[in-house]
């Protein structure tokens, strides 16, 4: 496949930034002042992240033919779909445990939903059917944003 554009490259990178900055104030301010506005912030913008992550996946299933993954062509384009889909029902869990405030329950999920989501692409793919740097930016990524969640879990555990 080709290489990565250098504008998407950056935009991949750049991404878990807010992220970044919303867990390094939940480290500093009382849980009165971070909760009521950069808990659901932080949870939905990680949640966001997920979904996109779904969508790249929905779009790499739908323009990239199957090669050499496996003899059963259905079966690979089913699990491709369902690396589309899964992401996005653990960020609207993850959004609805926020609504009703169970916001480790939320993190939790989104953890889960990141490790999944990285496994599965990892096994549904060849890494020829990605586009070059793909997944060198989703491990990075995915990095880092376990880390902000995992921080966000370990500094705010009264939640």
């Amino acid at each position: 496949m080709k290489r990565m554009p250098l504008i998407f490259f950056l935009l991949g990178v750049l991404s878990p930034v807010p992220l970044v900055i919303m867990a390094f104030m939940m480290m500093f301010y009382s849980p009165q002042t971070a909760l009521p506005i950069l808990g659901p912030s932080f949870v939905g913008y990680a949640a966001i992240m997920l979904a996109f992550i779904g969508g790249i996946n929905w779009i790499l299933a739908m323009q990239k033919p199957v090669i050499l993954l496996d003899n059963d062509t259905n079966n690979i384009s089913k699990k491709r779909l369902l690396i589309a889909v899964v992401p996005c029902l653990f960020a609207q869990f993850a959004i609805i445990c926020t609504a009703n405030q169970k916001w480790a329950i939320a993190l939790f999920l989104l953890i889960i939903g990141y490790a999944t989501t990285l496994f599965l692409e990892r096994n549904a793919y060849l890494q020829t059917e990605q586009p070059i740097g793909y997944r060198s930016i989703r491990w990075l990524t995915t990095l880092v944003i376990q880390l902000c969640l995992v921080s966000a879990i370990v500094f705010r555990a009264p939640w």
